[in-house]
């Protein structure tokens, strides 16, 4: 008997045994939970899943799987805290730093950039260009990759070098009169967390946003994307969102209104499925090869998140597209 009870003891005081994952969700949940499981079980089979995938409900995590390997050789196989791209999901951090610096009272949202950054040579933009536009992505500047492509293409997060690269540029639509995704955009609000905070981009996000979630397993990129991340670091900042551990959620709650017809507000993208609203990002990046990136996050309003970093198959949405449909279908 006594080791019976000692066995006992062990079950209740370790509980959360076997990567936390919560078995007592009800049974709609548990369908959606079973119907991504083998989803994901046929993309892995047919070696087009390879990268990590979380789903949890409010504070609980109930999926956590990875799946295929980490490079073109089929070597290493990830494992639940590889780390892998983020592509632009890294611009909700750069969003959420400018709210947190305008909370502060050093930035105006309907300031000009050019109050902030007395080099930019265009003159249009100088007397046009707002804070808000380039959070919103109605700033009618474009993207650097073709400068950077002639340039030094391996300073790709080096945000100083890339900002010189489009300090200079031109409009390519009118200011404020529609949504047109914008890369130069946020590369300017990287400069301008700068110029305002007296930190380089990294340690400002390091310090304000990383270390509040306690991402331990992230690495920063350029203020338009770029790093590297897990899962679960994702998950914690998903979760420092809702409850408003990074910004108030008044103020969070300005970030995710639609700000043009494109369903994008400040940093984050707005969906609405089924009736179902949710906020968060997707991104990818592709070389012409086989290896690439696919990341996609997001917070839905029924309580569950979703979160999928993949280092191959990088059509942007993709696998985390799939699941948040799922995880919004209305019970039948």
């Amino acid at each position: 008997m006594k080791y019976l009870y000692i066995l006992l003891l062990v079950v209740t005081l370790f509980p959360s045994c076997g990567g936390g994952l919560k078995e007592n969700i009800n049974e709609q949940g548990d369908r959606k939970i079973q119907k991504i499981k083998m989803y994901l079980t046929e993309r892995a089979s047919k070696d087009s899943l390879h990268g990590v995938v979380l789903v949890g409900k409010n504070d609980e995590i109930l999926l956590h799987e990875a799946h295929g390997y980490v490079d073109l050789d089929s070597v290493q196989k990830h494992v639940l805290d590889s780390q892998i791209g983020l592509a632009s999901l890294g611009k909700m951090f750069t969003a959420i730093a400018i709210m947190q610096l305008e909370l502060e009272g050093k930035v105006e949202l309907e300031a000009l950039a050019s109050r902030y950054l007395d080099d930019l040579e265009n003159k249009t933009v100088r007397d046009s260009v707002k804070i808000k536009h380039l959070l919103s992505h109605t700033s009618g500047l474009g993207s650097y990759w073709a400068e950077l492509r002639a340039g030094d293409e391996g300073k790709g997060e080096d945000l100083g070098y890339i900002y010189s690269l489009v300090k200079n540029d031109s409009l390519l639509k009118p200011v404020g009169k529609a949504f047109g995704y914008s890369n130069s955009g946020y590369i300017l609000l990287g400069r301008i967390i700068e110029e305002v905070s007296g930190l380089t981009y990294r340690n400002y996000v390091i310090q304000n946003i990383f270390d509040t979630c306690e991402m331990t397993h992230t690495a920063i990129g350029a203020s338009a994307g770029g790093g590297q991340s897990t899962v679960a670091d994702m998950w914690k900042f998903g979760q420092a969102l809702e409850t408003g551990k990074l910004l108030a959620n008044d103020k969070f709650a300005q970030m995710i209104q639609s700000q043009s017809n494109a369903h994008y507000g400040y940093g984050f993208m707005i969906d609405n499925r089924n009736g179902v609203k949710s906020f968060g990002h997707n991104g990818g990046w592709w070389n012409g090869e086989k290896l690439g990136v696919a990341a996609y996050f997001f917070v839905i309003d029924n309580g569950y998140t979703v979160v999928s970093l993949s280092n191959r198959n990088p059509d942007v949405g993709g696998i985390g597209d799939h699941m948040h449909k799922i995880l919004t279908e209305k019970a039948n």
